[in-house]
């Protein structure tokens, strides 16, 4: 990662304003930070029922717990660009199902390959690329 990718990145972290795309790094490359795999069935992604109390996604519990705020959505590029859309809610408005995201958490999406054959444009509209 080049000093220039990395200042921007943490400036955009700071900011917070959008999700931030990135062909850098991996959720590996974030120990501390909450990793959804792209590939992530929608049943994990979205809460459950027990008994007959909806509770939130697993992940969100993880979130919720780390100091860091910094959901990581690994690899997006990795799956179709119409599966990538089970993604949209959480990155426009910064909620799964009817459980919203911490107010500082950050989003950071990685991929390999940056480019319009890999990245759902809906999903590329909300996004910040470095």
């Amino acid at each position: 990662m080049t000093i220039n990718k990395k200042e921007m990145l943490l400036s955009y972290i700071r900011v917070n304003v959008a999700p931030i795309l990135v062909d850098f790094l991996f959720g590996k490359d974030l120990p501390y930070a909450t990793i959804l795999p792209a590939n992530l069935d929608i049943k994990e992604l979205n809460g459950h029922y027990e008994n007959t109390e909806y509770l939130p996604p697993r992940w969100l519990n993880e979130l919720q717990q780390n100091s860091n705020n910094l959901l990581v959505i690994d690899q997006i590029d990795t799956i179709s660009k119409q599966e990538q859309l089970k993604f949209y809610e959480l990155l426009k408005y910064r909620k799964i199902s009817t459980f919203v995201l911490p107010s500082e958490c950050r989003i950071i999406i990685t991929a390999t390959e940056i480019n319009k054959d890999k990245i759902n444009e809906k999903i590329y509209s909300l996004v910040a690329q470095i």
